[in-house]
């Protein structure tokens, strides 16, 4: 009788080049985060490997939100920057 071999399930998980590529960042810096700032992951043995909602919460965590378009300019209080005048 024949060994079953089961169907690969991938399930989005990506090793750390093919996450990188898709974060459009590096893969070192995905790889310190992962084992230095917390970045989740998961361990698959030895290999490092992150799921399609690990990415999106690195994105979340990485996100540096828009500046709205402010209403006036910004002024600078009275006398800075302004040299000092002589004899004053």
């Amino acid at each position: 009788m024949p060994a079953k071999t089961l169907p690969v399930v991938h399930d989005g998980f990506m090793k750390p080049g093919e996450a990188a590529r898709e974060l459009g960042c590096g893969e070192r810096w995905l790889r310190d985060g992962a084992n230095h700032r917390g970045f989740p992951h998961h361990r698959l043995g030895k290999f490092l490997q992150f799921s399609r909602q690990d990415r999106d919460e690195i994105r979340g965590l990485c996100r540096i939100p828009a500046h709205g378009a402010r209403t006036a300019p910004r002024r600078r209080p009275n006398g800075a920057g302004r040299p000092a005048r002589p004899g004053a």
